[in-house]
C-alpha cells in the first residue's frame, strides 16, 4: 500500500521551496528530510513573490492509501525575510487553526503546530538558511477552515483550521492510529479541565444515548472499537471514574473479554450472549431462537417474553463491569450502562448513591 506524507512534511516542503525562490530558485521539488533524518522528494506546486515581499511556496498533500480527509489540499508557506541573527520563527495564517483548551501538546493561545512538525521546519530551513538572515515563516491552508469541520479539532479545542502534524512524516495506510492518538488527547484534556468522570461510548448511538441520560457532551469520548486503549489510557492518566455506554451489539463483547470491538478483529456476540444466558437459567424454549438470531438487538427482542430478562440485562452489566475493572486494575471506578435502540435502556451497574 502507498505511503503518504504529513501535513508537517507538507508544511517543511512549502518552506523550503519558498526559501529556495528567496535564494534566486524555482523549483519543482525539493528533498526534504523528515524527522527521522530519511530524505524525501516533495513536488513543489506554486512558488512565486506576493506583492507584499514575501516569497511563497505551495505543496499538495498527499494521504496515500489512507482515507485521510487531508487528502489534496493545498499546504503552504511564506517567507518574510529580515536582516540579522540567522533565526526562524513560525507562526500559523489562514486555514491553520488555534488552540483554545489545555491538554494537549500545545498551550491555549498557540497555533495548531505541534512541535516535532514545528522542528521538521526548523531543521529543513537550517540546511539551506543563509547566516545573517532573520526568517518569519507562516504557514497557510487556503481550505483549512473548511476541512477542519470534517475532523476531531473543535472537540480537542482546536478552533479555525487544520492542525499541522506528524511524529514520523509519513502517514501510513492505517487511519486507526490517529484515531487512537485523537481518543488519547481527548482523555489528556478533559483531565486537564478537571472533568471528574469520563464517558466512554462506541459512536454516534452512544453519544445520543449518553445525552439521553443527562451527560453534556463535554463529559462525552467516542471511542469507535477501541474502548480498551481508551481504558488503558483513562488509567494511565489518572482518571477519577468511568462511565461506559453501548448498544447491546459492542457491550456484549466487552462481556466476553474483547476490548476492540471491530468485526475483523473478534465477532463472538452470539457465543458470549448464550453462554451468560444459560449460566442465568434461560428456558429451554428460547435456546434455537437465541442461537439463531442474526444481531444481539434480535436476542433483546426476544426477551421481551422472558420475565427475567430486566435482572439478566442488569447482571450482564454487572460482567461487563468485572471484565473492565480487571482491565484497569481497578484503580478507577467504573459504572456500565447497555441499550437497545428499540428498547432503550436494557441493563445497568452503577455504583451507590
Amino acid at each position: 500500500m502507498k505511503l503518504g506524507i504529513t501535513t508537517g512534511t507538507c508544511a517543511s516542503a512549502a518552506a523550503l521551496g519558498a526559501l529556495f525562490k528567496a535564494l534566486g530558485k524555482d523549483p519543482s521539488y525539493v528533498k526534504t528530510q523528515l524527522p527521522n533524518g530519511e530524505y524525501i522528494d516533495v513536488e513543489i506546486i506554486q512558488v512565486g513573490v506576493r506583492s507584499d515581499g514575501h516569497y511563497f511556496s505551495m505543496v499538495k498533500k498527499y494521504a496515500g492509501d489512507d482515507p485521510d480527509v487531508t487528502d489534496g489540499i493545498l499546504i503552504g508557506a511564506s517567507l518574510l525575510l529580515r536582516p540579522g541573527k540567522q533565526n526562524i520563527s513560525i507562526i500559523g495564517g489562514e486555514g491553520v487553526g488555534k488552540v483554545t483548551k489545555p491538554g494537549l501538546y500545545l498551550e491555549p493561545g498557540e497555533w495548531a503546530i505541534n512541535p516535532v512538525p514545528k522542528k521538521q521546519i526548523t531543521d529543513n530551513l537550517l540546511r539551506f538558511l543563509p547566516k545573517y538572515w532573520d526568517l518569519q515563516v507562516e504557514i497557510y491552508v487556503p481550505n483549512g477552515s473548511k476541512i477542519a469541520t470534517q475532523t476531531f479539532n473543535s472537540e480537542l479545542g482546536i478552533e479555525g483550521g487544520i492542525s499541522i502534524l506528524g511524529t514520523t512524516g509519513r502517514v501510513f495506510p492505517m487511519s486507526q492510529s490517529s484515531f487512537m492518538e485523537t481518543i488519547r488527547l481527548q482523555i489528556r484534556q478533559r483531565i486537564a479541565l478537571g472533568f471528574p468522570t469520563l464517558v466512554l461510548v462506541p459512536g454516534n448511538y452512544g453519544e445520543k444515548f449518553a445525552q439521553s441520560l443527562g451527560w453534556d457532551s463535554q463529559y462525552i469520548i467516542r471511542t469507535s472499537g477501541y474502548i480498551g486503549f481508551a481504558l488503558d489510557t483513562a488509567r494511565i492518566e489518572k482518571a477519577k471514574r468511568i462511565v461506559v455506554i453501548g448498544q447491546i451489539g459492542k457491550m456484549v463483547k466487552i462481556a466476553g473479554g474483547i476490548f476492540n470491538t471491530h468485526n475483523q478483529v473478534a465477532d463472538a456476540r452470539r457465543e458470549i450472549l448464550f453462554a451468560h444466558l444459560v449460566r442465568f437459567g434461560l428456558p429451554t424454549q428460547f435456546f434455537d431462537d437465541i442461537w439463531l438470531a442474526t444481531t444481539a438487538e434480535q436476542v433483546s427482542q426476544i426477551l421481551i417474553s422472558w420475565p427475567t430478562a430486566a435482572q439478566f440485562w442488569d447482571y450482564l452489566a454487572h460482567e461487563i463491569t468485572r471484565k473492565i475493572n480487571k482491565r484497569i486494575k481497578g484503580e478507577l471506578s467504573v459504572e456500565v450502562y447497555i441499550f437497545s435502540l428499540k428498547q432503550g435502556l436494557l441493563g445497568k451497574d452503577v455504583l451507590d448513591e
